[in-house]
């Protein structure tokens, strides 16, 4: 309990320069509403409270708010997000959204006040002390639901594990990815009956198709004949552009029909790829207004939701934020399960249950940065090859489903205790 107050005192202390620091920034400005999250008109009475911290996370919600709706019609479901991204990308759900509130004793108890919800479900690592012990000490339930310790986050959780400890034991029920995980989560405290291994829900989060008409539509606003070849650089984050910027001159002139796509992570990083390409772009918010193509060869893809989209019309998908050591990578879910051939480098870290089922199965390729350019190369003069990867990477994804109904299962009991 000493250090949960020292904690106490430290988010007190921040409160007011958090205040300050937000405020005086627009691009931030919105996160004052995680002092004070309105309740959503639209949300019941009583609802399941699902916590999902950015655009990842939402969008592994979205089969999860799915299947609890179909299993519990009658129950309200709210989700709550983080970050200004996820928010955004919430709010295209069809599902009351709301901010989740700093994890500060008072933003807790007023959020719980208002919302009075019967259950506490938090996606992956979103394990935060004043939110566990605050819900549960109201009575209510607590779950982890896909929940994850990464190799690269669990040395750091060990070493506070006396701060920890308490707060895991506040679990009622932990549903986790693998056994390794379950393992972290019983020595970080979590009580040893509460923790099951259910698989990984991302399998089940991802489109495995889009219609034709969608597509072809796609390719005609973009410019992109029904033939050309296409590669996507999917999520790209700054330090990845130097890498497409190579990989698009290895490649230009050796597939002079070929397209390349880029999809930023943060929208508002769109200007620095576009200024690392000496050429013509077409971006997507242009044809969007209008704006016809005009045999661009480079295509940034610069505005939110689009991204399995242009997947879908890959002839290989580029998973970025996964060639340096600092990186922890993105989704290969969202291409694969499309019979999209896909690609990512050697720091996923934070998918690694995906990365290691595609893996196993034949179903994508893991390379270096110095490796992409050729490897890009020879697949795309390798069409035998490249339909190899699509088909086993869909077969991987059909195997690896059904970790949200045994995670549903497992979270009915609490209910009518909520």
């Amino acid at each position: 309990m000493p250090l949960l107050f020292t904690y106490d005192v430290l988010t007190s202390l921040a409160a007011a320069p958090g205040v300050a620091y937000l405020a005086a920034r627009p691009k931030h400005r919105p996160l004052l509403g995680r002092f004070a999250p309105r309740r959503p008109d639209t949300v019941g009475q009583r609802p399941i409270w699902l916590q999902a911290c950015s655009v990842g996370e939402v969008n592994a919600a979205r089969p999860i708010l799915e299947a609890m709706a179909a299993r519990w019609p009658d129950v309200p479901l709210l989700l709550t997000t983080s970050t200004i991204s996820g928010k955004q990308q919430a709010e295209t759900l069809s599902f009351p959204v709301t901010w989740f509130p700093f994890d500060h004793r008072l933003c807790v108890r007023r959020f719980l006040d208002r919302i009075q919800p019967r259950m506490l479900v938090l996606l992956e690592t979103e394990v935060w002390p004043n939110a566990i012990r605050m819900t549960r000490q109201a009575g209510i339930p607590v779950a982890v639901l896909n929940g994850r310790i990464s190799d690269e986050h669990y040395p750091g959780y060990w070493r506070l594990r006396r701060f920890w400890r308490p707060v895991f034991a506040d679990l009622s029920a932990a549903c986790v990815q693998n056994e390794e995980y379950a393992e972290r989560m019983r020595a970080l405290g979590a009580p040893p009956d509460a923790v099951h291994v259910t698989g990984c829900t991302k399998f089940e989060g991802v489109r495995t198709e889009f219609p034709e008409t969608q597509i072809n539509a796609l390719r005609e606003a973009m410019g992109i004949p029904r033939n050309c070849p296409v590669v996507v650089f999917g999520s790209v984050h700054t330090a990845d552009i130097p890498l497409a910027v190579q990989c698009w001159a290895h490649l230009r002139d050796h597939c002079p029909d070929l397209r390349l796509v880029l999809v930023p992570r943060h929208i508002e990083r769109t200007g620095r790829v576009c200024a690392a390409f000496d050429e013509p772009l077409l971006l997507r918010s242009e044809t969007l207004k209008g704006r016809a193509p005009a045999g661009e060869r480079v295509l940034v893809v610069d505005v939110m939701g689009e991204l399995c989209a242009f997947y879908a019309l890959a002839s290989i998908a580029v998973i970025c934020d996964s060639f340096r050591p600092k990186d922890d990578g993105h989704n290969p879910l969202e291409s694969a399960a499309l019979g999209i051939p896909t690609v990512f480098g050697p720091y996923m870290s934070s998918v690694i249950d995906p990365v290691t089922a595609l893996l196993s199965n034949g179903g994508a390729l893991e390379v270096t940065s110095e490796a992409l350019p050729e490897t890009l190369r020879e697949l795309l003069d390798a069409p035998e090859r490249r339909e190899r990867l699509a088909s086993n990477g869909r077969a991987a994804v059909s195997a690896n489903r059904g970790a949200v109904g045994r995670s549903l299962a497992l979270l009915e009991r609490f209910l009518d205790s909520g």
